[in-house]
Formats: C-alpha cells, sequence, structure tokens
C-alpha cells in the first residue's frame, strides 16, 4: 500500500541532489543561476551539502528547464555522471559494504537520509531481487523525473560497487509510460544495458537474487561502524527538522479557527522563540510565511470544494482585508480566480 503523498511544503531534497544538478547543468551550458533566483535560492546557501532544499523549490527549477531546454530525461541524465560521494555519508557506508545483500540493506535503512519524497523497498522473486523506488511528492512531471533519476543512480553506483558483474542488471520496470518518440526510449536501453519495461504496477530495478552474496571487494566493517554513527546523528537529525514544519503547519491550522496566528503566537506553542522559529525554518529552506500560505491555500480549496460558503466568506475566514486581496492571492497561487477553480473542479467531480 503507497504512503500518503506530501505536500509541497514539507517534502525536501538534500541539497547534495542540488548540487549535483548544478554541476551537471554548469557543464551542460544551462543558466544554473537564472533557474536557481527564479527558485529563490542562491549558491551560497546551497554551499552545505547536509542542507535541504524545500520540494517546491525543485519544482520550480525543474519547470524552468523543461520550459527553456527541453530536456525529456533530465532525471535519466543526472544520472550518468553520479558518485557515491554524491550520497554523502551513505554513499562511504555502501563502498564498505561487504555484500551486495549489504548494499540493498543500506539502501532500504537510509531510505531518508537524502529526501522524504520517495520510499525504498526490496521485494524478493523467484530467482530475482526488486530495488523499488516510489515517489511520494510533487507533480507527474517531478515524479517522473525523480524516479529515473533515482533508478538510474542506484545501477551506476550498483555497477561501480561491483564492476565485475557485467550484466548487473536483468530488467528495470517503471510505473510510468514510454516516450512516443522512439530514440528517447532506446536511451532507456543504452543507459541501463537490460530490458526496461513500462506502465507497470512499481518501479524497480531488478537483478539475479544469486549476487546478494557476492562478496565486495573493498568491504570494511570497522569503517562501515564509524560512518553509520555519524550518518545516524545526520539522520535523526533530519526527522527532528520535518517534524518542525509538521508541527507549525499543524498548529496554523488549529489556531487559523480564531485568526491568522502570528509567527510569534506559533513560536509561543513550540516554546521557543520567534527568532529561533524563524531561524529553524529558514535552515530548512522555507519560512513561516510560506508554510502560512500553504495552509491558507489548503484550507481555501477545501472550503471551495466542500462547503457552501461565498467567497467573501472564505476570505474572511483565512484573513484577508478584502475580497479583492484574497482574489489577487488566490490567482497568483493557482493561476485561477476562487470562482473559476470552484466551478472547474466542481464540474470535473460531477
Amino acid at each position: 500500500m503507497s504512503e500518503p503523498a506530501k505536500s509541497l511544503a514539507t517534502g525536501w531534497v538534500s541539497a547534495r541532489h542540488l548540487q549535483h544538478m548544478i554541476a551537471r547543468g554548469d557543464a551542460a551550458g544551462v543558466r544554473v543561476d537564472e533557474l536557481l533566483s527564479e527558485a529563490g535560492l542562491a549558491r551560497a546557501r546551497l554551499a552545505d551539502a547536509d542542507g535541504l532544499v524545500p520540494l517546491s523549490a525543485i519544482e520550480s527549477i525543474l519547470s524552468g528547464v523543461t520550459e527553456r531546454y527541453g530536456d525529456p530525461l533530465m532525471g535519466l541524465h543526472m544520472a550518468h555522471a553520479i558518485q557515491p560521494a554524491t550520497f554523502g555519508a551513505v554513499g562511504y557506508i555502501l563502498q564498505t559494504a561487504t555484500s551486495f545483500a549489504d548494499v540493498l540493506d543500506v539502501m532500504t535503512r537510509y531510505n531518508g537520509f537524502l529526501s522524504n519524497i520517495g520510499k525504498t523497498s526490496v521485494s524478493h522473486e523467484p530467482g530475482a531481487v526488486h530495488l523499488r523506488w516510489e515517489c511520494l511528492a510533487g507533480s507527474p512531471q517531478l515524479r517522473r523525473q525523480a524516479t529515473e533519476y533515482v533508478l538510474g543512480a542506484i545501477s551506476v553506483l550498483s555497477r561501480l560497487l561491483m564492476p565485475e558483474q557485467k550484466h548487473l542488471l536483468t530488467a528495470v520496470h517503471f510505473a510510468h509510460s514510454r516516450p512516443d518518440d522512439a530514440e528517447l526510449a532506446r536511451e532507456y536501453f543504452e543507459f541501463f544495458k537490460c530490458p526496461v519495461h513500462f506502465d507497470k504496477p512499481v518501479s524497480a530495478v531488478i537483478v539475479p537474487a544469486s549476487v546478494l552474496n557476492t562478496r565486495m571487494r573493498h568491504g570494511d566493517a570497522f569503517m562501515r561502524e564509524v560512518i553509520e554513527r555519524h550518518a545516524q546523528t545526520l539522520l535523526k537529525q533530519r526527522e527532528q527538522a520535518a517534524s518542525l514544519t509538521e508541527q507549525v503547519r499543524h498548529l496554523i491550522s488549529a489556531m487559523i479557527i480564531d485568526g491568522v496566528p502570528s509567527k510569534e503566537m506559533v513560536a509561543q506553542q513550540l516554546g521557543v522563540s520567534s527568532r529561533s522559529l524563524h531561524r529553524k525554518l529558514e535552515e530548512l529552506g522555507t519560512g513561516y510565511r510560506e508554510l502560512l500560505d500553504e495552509v491558507r491555500l489548503e484550507i481555501a480549496q477545501k472550503n471551495l470544494l466542500e462547503s457552501e460558503d461565498s467567497i467573501n466568506q472564505i476570505a474572511e475566514h483565512l484573513g484577508f482585508q478584502s475580497h479583492q486581496a484574497f482574489l489577487r492571492w488566490f490567482k497568483q497561487s493557482t493561476s485561477l480566480t476562487p470562482g473559476e477553480y470552484r466551478k472547474q473542479h466542481k464540474s470535473a467531480s460531477a
């Protein structure tokens, strides 16, 4: 059973992935700084490889690349030059693994280390092992690109760790559809060096069960223990950081009934100063205003579709000073007026 999808406000990706994206973009002549600026990011802010980048920024960058450079296989192309170091501590742990079964264990146990938008799992079939990855957030376009990037990266890393296995992958499955362009479709085979199937129930790379016990040439149990202690600390920090945005969103949702809560009011509930809350949210690549707007938009959309409240009543409930202010804000957020949104979505579900 799939996990519930995460919202743009709570989804995040490690800065390591964006650093890799920037390096690939620079090499290809992409105007990276322009894309970063539009996403509300700057290179200096991404200097910390262990930092977090909000999913909304990744969506913005992906949209910009698609519109200007038209690379339909961007995710796969990004995976070409992947290295263990791109994955930080997890990459180093993989290099100390003693068997391929160990590699799969690391990939699943540290699922939340580099993002919280996907789920990694392993299933065993007769004679084969399926390493699955399911994207749980973002637009259909982002989910496709992210899935191809992750499965492509798994393929490249596996070959780097086991260069003697010339035909390590027996097949690759994608839940999304095959591109119509035959040349693009061929690129998948050229990349994975095995049959690639589309419109499958789950996206996965498939390897023979026989490789699980293959001994890794550079396995080092002592170094693995040292690095894993560091990785566990970082993973705990990731989990704590993600929970802060959830807590802020929950408080906003609960308190907005009595009027739009200020940052100071939410900080007081959390037992921290307003300045401390601002700093912590900034470290996560978001801000109080962004979370407030996300929550207000969710409430506005829900009320437009599930209640008979007038647009004026919804605007007042959400703390807008005027009907016109609500109209401008809603249209800027969704490209539709509240009336258009209500009519379009109600007619679609009729």
